[in-house]
């Protein structure tokens, strides 16, 4: 049996000894075309040669290719078999996140051969890819711009001038915001404008604190809603607000207080969250403090080609994923500089001996800063089974958490003091007649 000939979108492989090969090929089809097809116990002539087909061998090469292609796809891995009995596998994918990873490393499809890029080629490559960016921001939002708070934009205006990034001064709103680049038409907000400056709440951001680890204790959840300043300033304040401050005196014998992680590096990544967000994403802007980190997501790609540390070490020229938006952010120093916050963060961090991580998720891109272990209170396993009783019953009394528990009513006090200070719970009322409530 012949299945025809190799070309942009299918490709042969003898056996799934070559799925390494056929993972690299998987990669440049979806980055050429967003599809295609991978076979395996195909000669290269299109020739069904057969392939020995294990209870386990789909499985692992479905898991081969999920754990090696990134960002996700859908595909299908199934066994085909001929006429005369021949078995082979057929896997079928498509993808429109590009540009796609094999084990770490771009290709592109050229007729029938895949071919890594090399740096430029990818820039290239990346910067064709994102035209849609530019088309959405441009794009009418069909918000008016009486939704837009006019003393803020005079604000705004004011700040640009101040710093030499605006030369003309503020005469009215419709005229401030055609220069800016804002309008779709006349009196319309573009898309870009609308998450800026608009009273409308385009832009959703969660806010949460954890008491352990994980995700599994709730101490604090909030949902906030505004535009990209108001959302920038409700992240900083929600962090500034719910991590620990330590004192530390300078030399004239003045106290200072400082928060664990540098509030430098907290709003450069914040500030680049916002500026390469995907405001199409079906993810929110996320702000998540646990006991042992503090992360920061957006739904948005970092550009893929390049690391953050490629950025700042070889000087690399930034590639804005919103062009109109960051140009705002620019004008008024939201964002200080261009392609340099990376480089404020790192140095933030190492002078403050704080360790971070980032990881380009299937959605998006997550920042990590780790907290410093000295200053991290975390709940023990009783503080813990206290809280969760509490949450399920408000009403419970101490007496009656000791006997669930089995410990004794001192111990269950003072986990209600130290959940108490850490501010998880409070209480409302007297003492007899009152509850407990959960600061969620």
């Amino acid at each position: 049996m012949n299945i025809g000939k190799e070309n942009e979108n299918i490709e042969f492989k003898r056996s799934v000894s070559e799925t390494k090969e056929g993972i690299a090929s998987i990669s440049s089809m979806l980055n050429k075309h967003g599809k295609g097809s991978l076979y395996f116990g195909v000669k290269d002539n299109g020739d069904v040669i057969g392939q020995e087909i294990g209870k386990d061998t789909l499985n692992k090469l479905s898991n081969e290719i999920a754990s090696n292609i990134r960002p996700s796809f859908y595909y299908e891995v199934n066994k085909r078999e001929t006429s005369d009995g021949k078995s082979f596998i057929e896997v079928q994918f498509y993808g429109d996140k590009t540009p796609y990873s094999a084990y770490g490393r771009f290709y592109l499809r050229f007729h029938d051969e895949d071919r890594q890029m090399d740096n430029d080629t990818l820039r290239n490559y990346y910067l064709s890819q994102r035209k849609d960016y530019s088309i959405w921001e441009k794009s009418s939002s069909n918000i008016t711009i009486d939704k837009v708070d006019e003393d803020f934009l005079k604000i705004y205006i004011e700040e640009a001038n101040e710093r030499k990034r605006l030369t003309w001064k503020y005469t009215d709103k419709e005229t401030a915001l055609g220069k800016l680049g804002l309008l779709a038409e006349k009196d319309i907000l573009n898309n870009a404008g609308c998450c800026l400056f608009s009273s409308e709440k385009p832009v959703q951001l969660k806010l949460a604190e954890f008491g352990t680890e994980t995700r599994s204790l709730i101490v604090d959840l909030d949902i906030f809603n505004g535009n990209i300043f108001e959302c920038i300033d409700a992240a900083i304040n929600y962090y500034a607000s719910h991590i620990n401050w330590k004192p530390v005196f300078t030399g004239n014998a003045q106290r200072e207080d400082k928060p664990e992680i540098p509030m430098t590096a907290i709003r450069e990544i914040i500030v680049n969250a916002f500026g390469h967000g995907d405001y199409n994403s079906n993810t929110d802007f996320e702000l998540d403090i646990y006991k042992d980190r503090v992360c920061i997501y957006s739904p948005g790609q970092f550009p893929s080609l390049y690391t953050p540390e490629q950025f700042v070490s070889e000087g690399l020229e930034p590639i804005p994923m919103n062009v109109l938006i960051n140009n705002v952010l620019y004008k008024n120093g939201t964002i200080e500089q261009f392609s340099t916050g990376f480089e404020r963060t790192f140095e933030a961090c190492r002078e403050s001996d704080i360790a971070y991580s980032y990881q380009q998720t299937d959605t998006g891109f997550r920042f990590t800063f780790f907290r410093p272990k000295a200053q991290v209170n975390k709940l023990n396993s009783t503080e813990e089974r206290v809280f969760a009783v509490i949450n399920d019953n408000n009403k419970v009394t101490a007496k009656e958490m000791a006997e669930l528990l089995d410990v004794s009513e001192r111990t269950i006090n003072r986990a209600l003091k130290k959940l108490t200070e850490l501010r998880y719970i409070y209480r409302e009322g007297s003492d007899k007649k009152g509850s407990w409530k959960v600061n969620l």
